[in-house]
């Protein structure tokens, strides 16, 4: 191939030999060079022009993947047309892309070359068209795309214009995480406990036989799961032992003393349902079961509960004055002296200094039990009327924290057996009282349940900034499991359907926020707080019915 001297800043006539020529037969043609003409990777200029690229496709989809389970697809379509001197010596065509490289060439560092191509010849074999199409693409990230034809001579000819295009930003979307490892078994019922930090740990839960008394944590910026111990409660020295349970609550507590978190444990049930009543701290500073030095005034347990109870809710918020208040309640409680079981409709307040359920100051009862009753809370059957009315309370509830002063609590089941789809909104305006109010009630379509998962993001998305309480999964009355999920804008006081929490119907699973920043996500990406729905019981939509313990773990990006 004879090389051309070319002074492409003047953009003047240039003289190309034998890039595409008939065998044996040199030839040499005069044309005048432009943005479009194409760019041979011999250091030249090839005979033909390319016409602009378009985007046809920019889009995302949930797929099964081998695993027979969702996963997140972001893919582009590309379509071109190159004017040449004859496509039939055009071997191949393409598209080679790169997230760094803003002039991407095949075989270079960080380039890859598009998976799918479709192409045809026209009938006057002067131009060729083809699209492409790259799936598995990071979302919401400048792309460079650059189109080639490769010759018969193995020369590959580059479009001069590269495109850049950012990739769609998904919404409203589940798709599935790394499952918990082997050692961390499918469970349902795991006890959780949120840091001021945001660091969430996960204690016990029921599998498919036994209780476990294993504690874990979720490392959201490498997408793993660290076991940090397994309580012993043989090595206990007092009845208040870390003995295996599911369905219990857990709040945490800083101990300014020893700069260390406490996460408080409170009571639960085995895996035949028996309740406790027996409560024990962990220190995430020591990794272990508390010990005196662990513990604020120097003792190794927590003051157990008057009654054995299970399926409570727990949580902390700070009062205006900027003290923390350790809340914990509601849930089914046995009556130790009588047998009988009975839904709790109080909530009540840990007192560090007296490390027990405080007494009602305004009754004072120096029982240790309760300390305030909810008196907002109206019947589940005639949702919506409170004021005078009994209080009533649930169990296998949630409770999300909004933020240091607020948490939204709600659904489960009431002592008469209604389930529940009235959410409250809870303060603290001192250290012995909560504030309640109740949240509009969802749509019709939102219902009644008790079992179900939810979390709360705070997060901007294309130029919007949203705050938003989400719930979802659980059983209904019929001892159906349900995957819909619903969103609430605290900012304007609407709930709406969102998408399915994937393809499992599911009761007991955990849910709690992340901060994402990982190599599958680029870090420029928004919103970078997800949700996360793991574990519980259920089955696969369209599966064989049996219910099972579950190990998946599933993302949400809203």
């Amino acid at each position: 191939m004879k090389t051309s001297h070319l002074i492409p800043y003047l953009m003047t006539i240039a003289v190309v030999t034998g890039c595409i020529k008939e065998d044996g037969e040199p030839y040499t043609i005069e044309r005048q060079i432009d943005q479009t003409t194409l760019v041979s990777s011999l250091k030249g200029y090839m005979y033909g022009n390319a016409s602009t690229d378009v985007i046809t496709k920019d889009t995302f989809e949930l797929f099964f993947n081998n695993r027979n389970i969702q996963d997140l697809d972001v893919y582009l379509g590309v379509k071109s047309k190159f004017y040449v001197y004859d496509t039939s010596r055009i071997i191949q065509c393409g598209y080679v892309y790169s997230y760094s490289d803003t002039m991407p060439t095949i075989k270079k560092k960080d380039c890859e070359v598009f998976e799918t191509i479709n192409w045809n010849q026209d009938n006057n074999h002067d131009s060729i068209s083809f699209e492409g199409e790259q799936h598995k693409l990071q979302f919401h990230t400048d792309v460079h795309i650059r189109s080639f034809v490769v010759n018969q001579k193995g020369d590959t000819c580059y479009n001069p214009q590269v495109l850049t295009h950012k990739t769609s930003m998904p919404s409203d979307v589940w798709y599935q995480r790394n499952d918990a490892p082997g050692l961390f078994p499918a469970r349902e019922g795991i006890i959780t406990a949120t840091t001021d930090k945001g660091t969430t740990y996960f204690y016990g839960g029921r599998g498919t036989i036994d209780c476990y008394s294993d504690m874990w944590v979720y490392i959201a910026t490498t997408d793993t799961w660290e076991q940090k111990c397994t309580f012993n409660p043989t090595d206990a020295h007092t009845y208040s032992s870390p003995v295996e349970r599911c369905y219990g609550a857990a709040f945490t507590y800083y101990n300014t003393t020893t700069n260390d978190t406490l996460i408080y444990i409170i009571g639960g049930e085995d895996a035949t349902g028996a309740a406790t009543k027996y409560n024990f701290i962990y220190s995430i500073k020591n990794n272990r079961f508390g010990y005196h030095a662990d513990h604020p005034n120097g003792r190794q347990y927590v003051e157990p509960l008057d009654n054995p109870r299970t399926g409570m809710i727990a949580f902390n918020v700070e009062s205006p004055s900027g003290e923390t208040v350790h809340v914990v309640g509601m849930g089914m409680f046995k009556d130790e002296m009588s047998s009988i079981e009975a839904v709790e409709p109080k909530l009540f307040y840990y007192d560090v200094v007296k490390d027990k359920l405080t007494p009602n100051p305004e009754t004072n009862e120096d029982d240790g039990t309760h300390i305030y009753t909810w008196k907002t809370f109206g019947s589940v059957s005639k949702e919506g009327v409170l004021g005078d009315k009994a209080a009533i309370g649930f169990h296998h509830s949630i409770a999300v924290k909004i933020n240091k002063s607020t948490v939204i609590v709600g659904s489960g089941e009431d002592s008469d057996g209604n389930f529940g789809r009235v959410f409250y909104e809870i303060k603290s305006n001192k250290a012995s009282e909560i504030e309640s109010k109740q949240l509009p009630l969802p749509p019709e379509d939102f219902k009644a349940r008790k079992n179900a998962t939810a979390f709360y993001l705070e997060y901007n998305h294309l130029g919007g900034s949203y705050s938003k309480f989400y719930v979802g999964t659980g059983v209904d009355k019929d001892g159906n499991l349900l995957n819909d999920f619903w969103a609430y804008d605290l900012a304007n006081g609407t709930w709406n359907q969102i998408r399915d929490c994937s393809n499992i119907l599911r009761q007991g699973a955990v849910g709690f926020s992340i901060m994402r920043i990982d190599d599958l996500v680029n870090k420029g990406a928004e919103p970078q707080q997800r949700g996360i729905v793991a574990f519980g019981k259920g089955t696969q939509i369209g599966g064989d019915g049996g219910y099972t313990v579950r190990n998946d773990v599933w993302e949400y990006l809203p």
